[in-house]
């Protein structure tokens, strides 16, 4: 089983034709609500790839919980939501004609280190962990603490990276940041070699590289893994779907180029689609004949 604490919360995506110009006000071309948030979102993403999966969040007395609770349902995933004074988290996502995105959370209720100590039992029956920093630092510790106790991987995506995340990056047996995380990991400049520079460093990554497709360093040894060429319409949530289908992967036996390269296939797909929930793909479309169909695509 596959753990996942995270934050979860009302998304509304609006479509536009070009981001804000300063002072301007922008009329929407579209308007859709959803349920979402990086844990969340990565959740379902594995879940469709074939994993068990168990998603811990924090939510408020409000309809963006039980949007929250309805859609995991759905997707028959076990869940665990605490109860906050709080409102639910809330996101708003502008998508331009390119198809990228700028996004505006509030973090909304949040989960705390108590709320992971009394899921201890849950990590007991885990396989592994993934988990993002978006959780406070007490619930990200415990966390973390928890799965060294009871001996289940940790899988860490620093998105998005904070400073205190390097307190915690030796609890980890992989890391799945960005480029721009991984440079801000290692210190490095735009014009620094990258691959060079993940191969010395002393963990195991997959670093997604956007439209490029993703680097795979495991053993100091690095691998490129290009993605298909695909027309993208909205990348929201592509960063989750990668995680998600990655772990999916790992928590069931793959190498992690093997891995990797099914969850390029994955977030790749998920960018011809809008939105977040309905672009995420489900394993049949990319796993076996299905990846090379996705291959085969051309602007």
């Amino acid at each position: 089983m596959l753990l996942i604490p995270g934050l979860c919360g009302e998304s509304v995506f609006l479509s536009v034709d070009h981001f804000h110009r300063p002072e301007e006000t922008l009329h929407a071309e579209s308007l859709r609500r959803e349920a979402g948030g990086k844990g969340y979102n990565q959740a379902v993403a594995a879940r469709r790839a074939g994993a068990e999966v168990f998603f811990l969040g924090a939510v408020g007395r409000d309809a963006g919980a039980a949007l929250c609770r309805e859609q995991l349902q759905k997707e028959g995933i076990g869940c665990r939501f605490f109860l906050r004074e709080e409102a639910t988290a809330y996101a708003a996502i502008l998508t331009d004609r390119k198809g990228e995105n700028r996004v505006t959370v509030y973090p909304g209720a949040k989960l705390s280190a108590s709320d992971i100590e009394e899921s201890r039992a849950v990590f007991e029956k885990a396989d592994m962990l993934l988990i993002t920093p978006e959780i406070p630092e007490d619930a990200f510790d415990r966390a973390t603490s928890l799965a060294l106790e009871t001996g289940i991987p940790t899988v860490v995506n620093p998105a998005p990276f904070v400073p205190w995340l390097r307190g915690y990056l030796d609890r980890a047996c992989l890391l799945t940041p960005n480029e721009a995380e991984a440079r801000a990991l290692l210190g490095l400049s735009e014009a620094e070699d990258l691959s060079r520079a993940a191969a010395e460093a002393p963990w195991d990554m997959v670093i997604t590289l956007g439209a490029r497709g993703a680097l795979s360093v495991r053993d100091h040894v690095p691998l490129f893994l290009p993605a298909p060429k695909v027309h993208a319409v909205d990348t929201t949530g592509a960063g989750d779907c990668l995680n998600g289908v990655l772990c999916a992967g790992l928590e069931r036996g793959m190498r992690q180029d093997e891995a990797a390269g099914r969850a390029v296939a994955a977030a790749s797909l998920s960018v011809t689609r809008r939105g977040v929930m309905d672009a995420l793909p489900r394993r049949e479309e990319f796993d076996g004949p299905g990846v090379s169909a996705v291959y085969d695509k051309e602007e």
